[in-house]
């Protein structure tokens, strides 16, 4: 899932102060081992064909009780599924069906049309508040508490007012909370420090009026630490705090056979290739782009375990199926070279995302992650789908769309298609890479409208390359609309907003030259290979471009 983002204590009573963060997948204990057990009916669902199973150091997991195939719907819940909100995203967002402005407002992840979201009249903090916690943030208000303050208080008054059924709340008290582990902590990058744990528990006492001890209320915070997933959109842009005592039955893997998103509040898990009977079913509980040795700190530090899992035990380690570093860059540079290029080029990252630099707009971010996409320019071994690279030519495209330059944007985004996504996301179905794809079809569209409007940028680039847009359009539509079902499942907001877009490009496409068949395999194959070249030298022929105009 996506990194969680961080709430904060700070504006409340000094008591209570503090910068909070919190964990972002699951590790869980649940029913005893080898208890075979039905899984909630949900959604219209009735049996996900699942069983929990002994798995090792990790304790329990879910294991597949049949065969599943590639990009195949294993579970899907909603009942037990308590999210809340992360609070910069309380005024854009609803706390009840999780639906996002950017969903909305101009067709992003699923929505149809303008949707306005209204405060609740009682709170004034969120959009369709809960019942049972309206009262306390309108006490509370304009102050927010952070969102895992907020999840356990919502637990806590869902269980006081009989609404919580308590199989979900024995669920969640049976997850694993790692207190001592939080206590013997020293990491000082970290937020979930066992002095915070403290802080948030106070508060949830204080706020919720609750007689559980405060030993008992902090055990519940370390296990939302430890179990919660980052609610996201279908697009997977963070939005909140999720928390699933089933779905924290799975384990982590730096290989895993399984992903994980969201539809609004409905929680999907989904294979990412064929599974058979039997088999342990995984979860990625970190970014496993990055190189064995982040992986193995980032789970040590934020989980408290070390990975076991064959990509971490290999001699060498690998790193999505590969010898983690590749030899022809062992070979350029040395261990010490090599983590200070990375170090660097981590750090001018971070100071794009300055609050000083932010609020100048999204240009102004631009410069240090040029300087710091330039570092890698001299090493032609280095790969592009390494990290931190492939993560700082992401961040670029999402700087260069914000920042309204769509010929650069579009040339990273397609060396992202062609050069990253197939490495980093090997599966076809992978959410993630369905939806680049996605964005890339987006962005695609925009530079073909500008092309039309007679934006000289996009008309040298026609010019120069010779590209024809609407066979792009009908290439990447193809590949979405073939992957959709596998990756987000074919009734999520996202695969709706898929056939929309679909619809509306087939009814413009009528009178043109492919009618509403398409131009082919062979059109579309045509197509690619003048996009490989732009891919390639697009960028070094645009920055050529601009210092000449």
């Amino acid at each position: 899932m996506a990194p969680a983002s961080s709430d904060s204590l700070a504006a409340f009573p000094a008591a209570l102060g503090g910068d909070l963060g919190f964990g972002t997948t699951a590790r869980a204990i649940g029913p005893g081992a080898g208890e075979k057990v039905r899984l909630p009916s949900t959604s219209g669902a009735n049996n996900y064909h699942t069983y929990t199973g002994k798995a090792g150091p990790a304790g329990n997991g879910l294991f597949a009780a049949k065969g599943f195939g590639l990009g195949e719907l294993v579970l899907k819940l909603e009942a037990d599924v308590t999210s809340v909100l992360d609070s910069p995203r309380l005024g854009v967002a609803c706390e009840w069906c999780f639906v996002a402005v950017e969903e909305v407002d101009g067709g992003g992840d699923g929505g149809e049309g303008v949707v306005k979201l209204r405060k609740c009249g009682g709170c004034g903090v969120v959009r369709v508040c809960g019942e049972y916690e309206c009262k306390i943030f309108k006490r509370l208000y304009p102050k927010v508490l952070p969102n895992t303050v907020r999840l356990l208080l919502r637990l806590l008054l869902l269980g006081q007012n009989n609404v919580l059924p308590q199989s979900d709340w024995e669920g969640f008290l049976h997850l694993q909370h790692h207190l001592e582990e939080f206590k013997a902590q020293r990491d000082p990058q970290s937020h979930n420090t066992w002095e915070n744990i403290q802080l948030m528990a106070r508060a949830a006492k204080e706020y919720s009026g609750t007689k559980e001890d405060i030993g008992k209320l902090e055990g519940m915070i370390g296990r939302i630490l430890i179990n919660s997933l980052t609610l996201v959109t279908p697009t997977y842009t963070p939005l909140g705090l999720s928390l699933s005592p089933t779905a924290a039955l799975l384990n982590h893997s730096c290989t895993p056979n399984t992903c994980i998103s969201f539809s609004g509040p409905t929680l999907s898990v989904r294979t990412l290739r064929p599974i058979p009977k039997d088999t342990e079913l995984t979860i990625s509980y970190i970014d496993i782009t990055n190189p064995a040795s982040t992986r193995h700190a980032d789970l040590l530090s934020r989980y408290f375990f070390p990975c076991t899992c064959p990509a971490c035990t290999a001699t060498p380690p690998q790193t999505l199926g590969r010898i983690d570093p590749p030899p022809a860059l062992a070979a350029a540079l040395s261990p010490t070279q090599l983590d200070g290029l990375e170090t660097r080029a981590r750090i001018l990252i971070q100071q794009s995302l300055d609050p000083t630099i932010l609020a100048q707009g999204p240009s102004a971010r631009l410069p240090p992650l040029r300087e710091a996409l330039a570092l890698f320019a001299p090493h032609k071994t280095y790969p592009p789908y390494r990290q931190p690279l492939a993560a700082l030519r992401a961040e670029l495209v999402l700087v260069l769309l914000a920042a309204q330059q769509w010929v650069p944007a579009l040339a990273h985004s397609l060396l992202t298609y062609f050069r990253i996504d197939p490495f980093l996301f090997p599966e076809a179905v992978h959410p993630v890479r369905v939806v680049h794809k996605w964005v890339l079809l987006k962005l695609v569209l925009q530079v073909a409208a500008l092309g039309q409007e007679g934006d000289g940028g996009v008309r040298a680039l026609e010019r120069k390359w010779g590209l024809e847009w609407g066979v792009l359009v009908w290439g990447l539509l193809q590949e979405v609309e073939g992957s959709v079902a596998g990756s987000h499942g074919v009734e999520s907001r996202f695969a709706a907003e898929v056939r929309r877009e679909g619809e509306r490009f087939r009814v413009d496409a009528r009178g043109g030259p492919y009618g509403e068949v398409g131009p082919g395999r062979k059109g579309v194959e045509r197509e690619w290979a003048k996009l490989r070249r732009f891919a390639d030298e697009g960028l070094a022929w645009w920055e050529d471009r601009e210092r000449s105009v």
